[in-house]
């Protein structure tokens, strides 16, 4: 097997500064994100327990967060940072950066129809908000020069 086999398929080749500086940000949006979805989580099964059913414990909060409609608006960011870690360990190219930028502000909208559940959150909650506000700051940093 080639060398450049292996970095395709385990880690990344040697960066430019230009995208090591771009990986550094990647790697900070990951580490934004995860508690934003944490506390979205946690918002949102609050609420589900208020006014649907219980959540009886962790696993039954997976099963609903995979299954039940109530939560798919969540799904968009589970899977945006599963591929933000993924991407940020391999190589990619500024159009892959530009994508991601695309999804983080789509999942993070709070302009569109869609988005009142996550508008709801960021306005009622501190936690929501504090990481909305760190996460457009990274997003600066992603922009192209």
């Amino acid at each position: 097997m080639k060398k450049e086999d292996i970095y395709a398929r385990t880690m990344h080749t040697p960066d430019d500064p230009q995208r090591a500086e771009l990986r550094a940000a990647l790697r900070d949006l990951w580490k934004q994100l995860m508690p934003l979805h944490r506390a979205l989580i946690d918002a949102a099964s609050a609420e589900y327990s208020a006014n649907v059913a219980p959540v009886s414990g962790p696993t039954h909060l997976l099963k609903l967060l995979q299954e039940d409609p109530f939560f798919e608006w969540l799904r968009p960011m589970t899977t945006l940072i599963v591929d933000i870690d993924s991407m940020s360990r391999t190589d990619f190219e500024r159009a892959d950066v530009d994508a991601i930028v695309a999804r983080v502000n789509a999942a993070i909208d709070t302009e569109s129809g869609e988005a009142n559940r996550y508008l709801t959150l960021l306005q009622r909650d501190v936690d929501v908000a504090i990481g909305h506000a760190a996460i457009r700051q990274i997003l600066l940093r992603l922009q192209p020069a």
